[in-house]
């Protein structure tokens, strides 16, 4: 399964540099964020680290800022999480697509079950053949 996520991953992520359309932008980042949470849910790390740019601003839904190195070892060390994504929508502003939805997280942290939701904001920038994810902030939705 790893493995087929790690070539999604790189067959989704390339992209013909300026001459690729706003909408086929919109959707390889949307197949993205879809495959980003895949990866996150199997702790497939080499998938994870395709997708971040080294310098990411990586904002977690509990606040902590965090680095590219930081949401690596945090999603290694966390016991399995079920990731539900909502309403995606994303809009292509030059060479950077914003990406937008909703999230549903639920998981065991320190023996206890949890169940979490919140609003994400993903910015992405078309970097040589592909693209990257350099900014990613979640805030957290009261039920």
């Amino acid at each position: 399964m790893r493995t087929i996520i790690a070539l999604l991953i790189l067959t989704l992520a390339t992209c013909p540099n300026q001459a690729q359309s706003r909408n086929e932008a919109e959707s390889k980042v949307l197949a993205l964020e879809r495959l980003w949470g895949e990866a996150a849910q199997f702790r497939d790390i080499k998938a994870l680290e395709s997708l971040f740019d080294d310098s990411i601003a990586y904002v977690h839904i509990d606040g902590r800022l965090m680095t590219k190195a930081e949401v690596l070892a945090d999603t290694k060390a966390v016991s399995a999480v079920d990731i539900v994504v909502d309403s995606s929508v994303a809009r292509t502003h030059g060479n950077v697509v914003i990406a937008t939805g909703i999230l549903h997280l639920k998981g065991v942290e320190n023996g206890k079950p949890y169940q979490r939701s919140g609003r994400y904001v993903d910015t992405w920038i078309a970097r040589g053949d592909g693209w990257i994810c350099v900014s990613s902030m979640t805030t957290p939705i009261k039920r």
